[in-house]
């Protein structure tokens, strides 16, 4: 019986790291395009110089640049490397796997046409990422950007990596341009594919030695089941495209613990939380987990009062 159970399990991880890894490859590579070919210059011209407008510039660009949690964080980290105020790349990055037009449609599909929970899941996460984008970048101001950070090993956030050789002109354009993007795509791929496949592993063993008794035993309090279900969404580890046809399989849980368990996924889960130490301080880390956690469970008890 153990045996089936860890084969089981084994069999989670894998679909969990094949479903996300063609998410971090895409965002992996959009970095690396970002770190090439984006003008930091014309970034800071561009961008408003108030939060309010650097937070809507980071909403909007979760809805024009659609991209998952898995990859959302590399981009991030590169964008902050370019120039992109804080506010606006930690907005984005939380609320990109969720505001974006295939979310919002699989959401709509899985709740059988209810705009009520969409619109409801687009507002706690907008909202959540603001305040958490927010916050972090008043940290990183107090700090500096730059000695808040932290590039990748061996690479540098402003300049072409050296070790992809020097690109040699031809007919106008560059033939080594693909071969430099696709190595330094390669390198940060890896660097943060190690943290998915530790998050796979232990969601994976989570979902198959879990007691799902005691989570429909607790699902009659709402604050309770808002509770628990945040706290499956950060062990199961669902990409955001997929978990609200998860969170409407939860039939006993009220509507605000079905909310929660959409809106905390994708900016907070295990793989997420290996990425955000290696690609943040800590101290920063720790915020991009704590601050959304309190925000997801407030507003989604504020809604279940409000709407029942």
């Amino acid at each position: 019986m153990l045996i089936q159970e860890i084969q089981f399990m084994a069999r989670i991880a894998v679909s969990i790291v094949l479903e996300a890894a063609p998410f971090l490859l895409l965002g992996s590579l959009l970095s690396a395009a970002i770190e090439r070919y984006v003008d930091t210059e014309r970034i800071g011209r561009r961008i408003p110089k108030g939060p309010l407008g650097r937070m809507a510039v980071g909403l909007l660009g979760g809805m024009l640049m659609p991209i998952c949690e898995c990859g959302s964080v590399p981009l991030a980290r590169r964008l902050l490397g370019k120039g992109v105020p804080p506010l606006t790349a930690v907005t984005y990055m939380l609320a990109a796997p969720v505001i974006n037009p295939v979310v919002l449609l699989s959401t709509y599909v899985a709740f059988g046409g209810n705009m009520k929970m969409v619109l409801s899941r687009a507002l706690v996460v907008a909202v959540s990422a603001a305040l958490t984008g927010w916050l972090c970048a008043r940290r990183i101001s107090s700090n500096g950007q730059s000695d808040s950070i932290q590039p990748l090993a061996g690479a540098d956030l402003t300049h072409p990596h050296p070790h992809a050789g020097q690109p040699i002109a031809a007919g106008g354009r560059y033939r080594w341009a693909v071969v430099d993007l696709l190595s330094s795509g390669a390198a940060e791929f890896l660097d943060m594919g190690k943290y998915l496949v530790l998050g796979a592993l232990t969601s994976a063993a989570f979902k198959v030695f879990l007691p799902w008794q005691l989570v429909q035993v607790l699902g009659g309090n709402a604050a309770i089941s808002v509770a628990v279900l945040m706290l499956l969404a950060v062990l199961l580890c669902v990409c955001s495209e997929a978990d609200a046809f998860v969170a409407a399989s939860f039939v006993y849980a009220p509507p605000s613990a079905q909310l929660a368990f959409m809106a905390v996924g994708a900016m907070v889960d295990l793989k997420l939380v290996g990425m955000y130490f290696s690609a943040f301080p800590k101290k920063i880390a720790w915020m991009l987990i704590v601050v959304p956690l309190v925000c997801v469970f407030g507003l989604s008890n504020l809604m279940f009062l409000l709407v029942g």
